[in-house]
């Protein structure tokens, strides 16, 4: 039998699998250690933001006072969740301020802010409207598209009698424009017209919405933006003048507030009273928890005051908080809180939405409303002797002047009287003026022509003749003026001329002539455009004088003064 040796060696264990055994475990370990490492740093990172270690920051709000009560609750709200914006802790103060207040400083320049008149430079701005959006011309001020937060109809408020007639006789906001004029439309007896207050002060955009859609409503396409040129037609112009003066002659527009108004309104509300009805949004009447004021809304298109989130230009972290702020507003609990607060946070309801004004758009049917174009019956008493066939610039007298008139017939409102009479030596029948359009309504065609069309078509087929015999001419317009006087109008005659009267008449016979055919209860004015250099010019002034007229001076009638000249005396 054979036997094992036993040498007195152990047998060894071969290094390789040890090698990589113990690899595997060195790599296990970093590997752990990696994701500590990782976890670590993301804690610490988290840590780090949760202790805003970019600092804190504060974004102001700049809220219209309409709205700025629930967006304070709001702000409060969202400082309780402790918001952390690229490393900043983030606290919102809001700050009651006029969206007339910001929109100046804002087109005076962002970086001009008045911190001593209107506290911190805000990050966000949430105006009454969006029409004061529109009134911003520095628009870099604005960061992003403004979406509307809360909204609120305009609405007319009045006593109930006001609002049922209203109602009754199915008002749109058109029809305003009649009904402030005319003390019958109503239908109330010895309440007489609407009298519509137009308040302009610090919290009146809803008078401008409002008047936005009467001017709207006249053009017939109220959901269409109406431009400048729209807004300073002959048939706004017209519009706007009517609505500026009540039936009793009192000026519609005030430097009131809306709320001052409405609570003049409340405490003198009755036939008697000098004011019948207030444009104000549904929010700011409900707010005054009035009694005895009701909410009309006219139909058709309606005029909103859509509140909209107006994010401004900043850094980084003003932007972001602001605009995470909005979102925060629009959350349920935000929006229940608004509707709380008697604002619709959903502009389906209304149908059709009047398009806000653009600022150029508001300031120009503002400033009719602040000076008005009276009603006036006028008489154009046109020169067209020898001399007026003169050339100046690219046409002569005569045809410059025409176009000029032509440019005004065009412009007056409908509102306005006028009539067209020329002159010259024997230039119908042995007279020295002819009647060309006799003096009426602008609203009333001249046979079956309009008679703006009347009028300029007349005026454009006139040539020189030959002399001039100005004063016969303007006693005769003057003594038919007289003749033709309407109450409540400036009555006029205008003489365009540029040289001195021909006749054998004096200046004094004419000037005796124009005492004997005045009637102090029927004034007439002689009010003259003199063009050129007129060697008549002192009788000229004379004649104006007489009359209670003025005296408009161009030296030639290639100027766009002309053309100024004559629209202050024809409207």
């Amino acid at each position: 039998m054979g036997e094992h040796r036993n040498t007195g060696r152990r047998r060894s264990i071969a290094a390789g699998p040890v090698v990589v055994v113990i690899a595997i475990a060195v790599i296990v370990a970093a590997v752990f250690g990696w994701f500590q490492l990782r976890d670590r740093i993301s804690d610490q990172g988290v840590e780090a933001a949760s202790q805003c270690v970019e600092g804190s920051a504060v974004l102001t709000v700049a809220a219209d006072p309409d709205i700025s009560g629930p967006v304070d609750e709001l702000a409060a709200r969202f400082n309780d969740t402790a918001p952390v914006v690229r490393d900043h802790c983030v606290t919102v103060q809001v700050r009651a301020t006029s969206s007339d207040a910001v929109r100046s400083a804002l087109n005076s320049g962002i970086d001009s802010w008045d911190v001593g008149a209107l506290g911190d430079r805000p990050g966000l701005w949430i105006p009454q409207s969006s029409a004061d959006v529109q009134a911003v011309t520095e628009r870099e001020a604005v960061d992003g598209t403004p979406r509307s937060l809360a909204s609120s109809p305009v609405v007319i408020a009045a006593p109930s009698a006001v609002a049922d007639a209203l109602t009754a006789t199915g008002s749109s906001w058109a029809d305003l424009v009649r009904l402030q004029r005319d003390p019958l439309a109503l239908g109330l007896g010895d309440w007489g017209g609407l009298r519509l207050a137009v308040p302009s002060g610090s919290d009146s955009g809803a008078t401008t919405l409002a008047v936005a859609a009467i001017a709207a409503g006249v053009r017939g396409d109220p959901t269409t933006a109406l431009t400048v040129e729209q807004a300073s037609s002959s048939e706004l112009i017209s519009a706007m003048s009517e609505l500026a003066v009540t039936d009793t002659g009192a000026a519609a527009l005030s430097t009131s507030t809306t709320y001052d108004a409405l609570a003049g309104l409340e405490n003198a509300a009755g036939p008697d009273a000098p004011v019948h009805a207030v444009p104000a949004t549904e929010q700011q009447l409900a707010s005054t928890d009035s009694s005895t004021l009701t909410a009309f809304r006219p139909q058709g298109a309606t005029p909103v005051a859509d509140h909209p989130a107006v994010v401004l230009s900043g850094d980084e972290t003003s932007t972001r908080a602001a605009a995470t702020f909005v979102e925060f507003l629009r959350q349920p609990d935000g929006t229940r809180i608004l509707r709380d607060a008697g604002f619709d946070v959903d502009q389906a309801e209304y149908g059709g939405v009047v398009a806000p004004p653009s600022g150029p758009v508001a300031e120009a049917l503002l400033a009719v409303l602040r000076d008005p174009v009276l009603p006036r019956r006028a008489t154009v008493l046109l020169d067209v002797s020898e001399s007026m066939g003169t050339t100046e610039g690219g046409g002569t007298r005569l045809q410059n002047t025409v176009r000029a008139l032509t440019e005004q017939f065009e412009r007056v409102p409908d509102s306005t009287e006028l009539g067209l009479w020329s002159f010259s030596e024997d230039l119908n029948d042995a007279l020295p003026f002819r009647v060309d359009v006799p003096t009426g309504p602008m609203t009333v065609p001249v046979g079956t022509t309009p008679r703006r069309v009347a009028l300029s078509s007349t005026a454009a087929a006139l040539t020189p003749a030959t002399g001039s015999f100005t004063y016969d001419s303007v006693l005769a317009a003057y003594v038919d003026a007289v003749a033709g006087y309407v109450p409540g109008r400036v009555n006029s005659v205008v003489l365009v001329t540029d040289g001195p009267d021909g006749s054998s008449s004096s200046t004094e016979e004419l000037l005796t002539d124009l005492t004997s055919a005045s009637d102090p209860a029927r004034p007439v004015a002689v009010n003259i455009v003199r063009i050129g250099d007129n060697p008549d010019a002192t009788s000229i002034d004379d004649i104006a004088a007489r009359t209670g007229g003025v005296v408009e001076a161009v030296s030639t009638s290639d100027s766009p003064d002309l053309i100024d000249r004559l629209g202050k005396l024809l409207y």
